[in-house]
């Protein structure tokens, strides 16, 4: 990639004064490598932190001129920042890579003190660039369509009373929830709002969905997964005046009882930048600490036969 000049645009959480650090490191960076056909824009979105002239080898630009000609996105935050990259992306499909400031960081794994050599492991190859599915939303009977990363929660707006969810898929009745609200989720999003509600986690690469009420008012009703190709068709009853859609965490808008949803797999995907070194299953272990057992096992007497390298 680097035969050619390379844009990298750099998105921050603006809340964050960390975001000063890796942001010194990069200005250094690019300070020094000069000589190199690569533009480094960044988008600080009035952050309170950043002074102008603060970083002169960075060149801060408005979010949608860096994203017409990036080539690489630096989401500067946390997997919530991700989240936000995704929407400003949209349908070109650039490449992300996270860079954690606090917090999980589940899918932001670069550290800043990694942000030089994973930046230049892309430039030179030497990274995986996952694609992951997104869920597209369509409001039926209106123009309003949204995309998701992680998921769209259809939900009471914070009435006292259940709402009733009717869902189809594929045009055959899945069920008709009684419960607060109801995600349907990504295998990206299946370690966030939906792990929490009791739903699985799904490895990135699997081509599905998940369904996953919350709170439903049945001792049967349990989260279930469909092919991310299917039509998944919603319609939405309440007593409340209102019910609430929300994409990837954030409120999207409130809709009146009856409402119907269609949601499908979106046209794009999003481009995460992954390290090779790096496996789904490590970060499972090092961030959600999976498998991570409070009992002394040393004190089981086939221990002492173990291999000492497992």
């Amino acid at each position: 990639m680097e035969k050619k000049p390379v844009t990298i645009g750099i998105l921050v959480n603006p809340r964050k004064e960390q975001i000063l650090i890796p942001l010194k490191i990069l200005d250094d960076w690019k300070k020094e490598n000069s000589a190199r056909e690569i533009s480094v824009l960044l988008c600080s979105f009035d952050s309170p932190f950043i002074r102008e002239g603060q970083f002169p080898y960075l060149k801060i630009q408005p979010v949608q001129k860096i994203i017409e000609s990036a080539d690489l996105i630096l989401a500067l935050g946390g997997d919530g920042t991700i989240l936000r990259s995704v929407q400003f992306i949209g349908r070109r499909q650039i490449p992300i890579m996270g860079v954690n400031l606090g917090g999980l960081g589940f899918l932001a794994e670069t550290s800043p003190e990694e942000v030089i050599q994973h930046v230049e492991n892309f430039l030179n190859g030497a990274c995986v660039v996952e694609r992951r599915s997104l869920l597209q939303c369509e409001v039926l009977d209106s123009d309003e369509k949204y995309f998701a990363f992680n998921d769209f929660v259809v939900d009471k707006a914070g009435f006292s009373r259940v709402i009733e969810i009717v869902t189809r898929v594929d045009g055959k009745l899945l069920n008709s929830y009684i419960a607060d609200a109801l995600i349907i989720s990504t295998p990206t999003g299946s370690t966030a709002y939906s792990l929490s509600a009791g739903g699985p986690i799904v490895v990135p690469e699997t081509n599905v969905f998940i369904v996953n009420p919350i709170c439903p008012h049945s001792l049967t009703n349990r989260p279930v997964v469909v092919p991310d190709n299917s039509t998944i068709m919603l319609t939405v009853y309440t007593e409340f005046k209102e019910i609430k859609l929300f994409r990837d965490g954030q409120l999207m808008k409130s809709f009146p009882n009856g409402t119907r949803f269609k949601l499908s797999r979106a046209p794009f995907v999003v481009k995460l930048v992954k390290m090779q070194d790096k496996s789904f299953y490590e970060t499972l272990r090092s961030k959600l600490h999976w498998g991570e057992d409070f009992r002394d096992k040393k004190r089981w007497s086939y221990q002492n036969g173990k291999n000492q390298s497992e």
